[in-house]
């Protein structure tokens, strides 16, 4: 028999009730969970790690096969003494034995979820994206106010001003603002207001002003 033991980066506690069978099956679990969540932060594994890992998948994927063999089996034999009895007594019902303790773990929808969440640099690289498109069109929008000679809005000139404004602010719609980005995903929407009805000249004046903010934006953030 394989020997089971956690990483070291995880301390885990016995618990009193448990005996060592049922610990040595849950500790084993317990490791098997912490390479997957290494794995799916985009850690790779050292090749002895990688080996180990395989171990307990092939472990846990053989006990969740001996699980429902097992459950199958106590189901049929349950059936078959219903029918046995029947002509004597009511059948009672039939009730499903009770899985090992981590089993009932739905470790591969965990895992479902891992492969379709953005990760961590995806959802920062968004954020980056959209902060500085943000950063951007404020500018060009100072830049138009100020060709058309509103000035540009300050704490204590903002609501008199804001009427006066060309663009108005920017507004995150679709996914983005629903936060319901997936991995891959990278259609992101905004929308920018105008205080009046926009034309084909400021859209192409917002075009052109945007590029070169943009890059202004990514050489000093």
């Amino acid at each position: 028999t394989a020997q089971l033991h956690a990483p070291k980066q995880r301390d885990i506690t016995v618990p009193p009730s448990f005996s060592d069978a049922v610990w040595d099956e849950r500790q084993a679990y317990e490791e098997l969970l912490y390479w997957d969540s290494l794995i799916q932060r985009g850690h790779r594994l050292l090749p002895h790690d990688f080996d180990r890992y395989e171990e307990l998948r092939y472990w846990y994927d053989c006990l969740c096969y001996e699980e429902e063999l097992r459950q199958y089996d106590e189901y049929i034999a349950a059936i078959q003494e219903i029918e046995e009895n029947r002509p004597q007594t009511e059948a009672p019902p039939v009730r499903t034995p009770p899985m090992r303790i981590f089993v009932s773990d739905d470790r591969h929808m965990m895992a479902k979820h891992a492969a379709v969440y953005p990760s961590s640099e995806e959802l920062e690289a968004v954020q980056t994206v959209i902060s500085h498109v943000e950063c951007a069109l404020k500018t060009v929008s100072d830049l138009l106010d100020v060709e058309a000679g509103v000035g540009v809005a300050t704490k204590s000139r903002t609501k008199k001003l804001l009427n006066k404004r060309i663009l108005r602010g920017v507004m995150r719609v679709g996914l983005v603002a629903k936060g319901l980005l997936l991995k891959g995903d990278m259609d992101l929407e905004l929308v920018l207001l105008c205080t009046e009805k926009p034309t084909v000249t400021l859209l192409k004046k917002v075009a052109e002003n945007l590029s070169t903010q943009i890059e202004v934006v990514y050489l000093f953030r």
